[in-house]
């Protein structure tokens, strides 16, 4: 069972405008309930479709549709819903690109099997408000964790999951100032990924371990290189 919180997602993703407006497809597909019919999938798709203002190329409610069906029959309904709330949790934390998100397969890291998922947020963090090391912390907090939350357990046909983030940061202002001039730049890209174990997602939700603890057990990688995340740094 998930979390009734999946159709907050697709209200939150109503709220946005502009280019973003084609992420309600996806978010739609991905989080109707198990118990709806084919019939419906395709007509909440297709209701969203219509909201999209200029959607691009490989981004049909067709092509939506066929490429989770796709993702279902190889790594199953978790992995679908996955991407939803991934893609879900980029939009409520700030996207104002366009964010797009999609299954790479699975990877193997130290022994283990891992389900990789990419996520390009669309975010642009302030650096006058979030420092370089708040920054893979909030990825984690808003995002990645917030995610992992929505399952009491995760299965996909692995040891873990591994979830690739990438972002963008510059000064600016405000969010006016931002949009303004996105025109000029979007400002310097940054990737951060994390590989975590199912056992300890499930650990964590049953309470068994703490935020922290997920994380250190986890490997992060930020540009490449080996980070520990101290999520304190979120109050500072």
């Amino acid at each position: 069972m998930h979390s009734d919180g999946e159709f907050d997602i697709i209200a939150a993703a109503l709220q946005m405008s502009g280019g973003q407006r084609y992420i309600i497809a996806t978010v739609l597909v991905v989080l109707v309930d198990s118990a709806c019919s084919h019939t419906a999938v395709g007509q909440a798709a297709n209701d969203a479709t219509l909201e999209a203002s200029d959607p691009e190329p490989g981004t049909t409610r067709k092509e939506i549709l066929h490429t989770l069906q796709e993702v279902e029959r190889k790594y199953g309904r978790d992995a679908v819903l996955m991407q939803g709330h991934l893609l879900g949790q980029a939009v409520r934390s700030g996207s104002v690109l366009a964010a797009e998100i999609g299954v790479a397969g699975v990877e193997e890291r130290e022994g283990k099997r891992f389900l990789t998922f990419k996520l390009d947020t669309g975010i642009v963090y302030n650096d006058r408000d979030v420092v370089a090391a708040a920054r893979s912390a909030r990825v984690w907090s808003d995002i990645v964790e917030g995610t992992l939350r929505q399952f009491r357990t995760l299965s996909v046909p692995a040891d873990g999951v591994a979830v690739l983030v990438g972002y963008t940061h510059k000064p600016y202002a405000d969010l006016a100032d931002l949009r303004a001039h996105l025109g000029e730049g979007h400002g310097d890209p940054e990737a951060v990924a994390f590989y975590v174990l199912l056992s300890d997602v499930a650990a964590l939700n049953a309470d068994h371990l703490t935020a922290q603890q997920l994380v250190d057990r986890s490997a992060v990688l930020v540009n490449g290189v080996p980070t520990r995340i101290v999520l304190e740094e979120l109050n500072h």
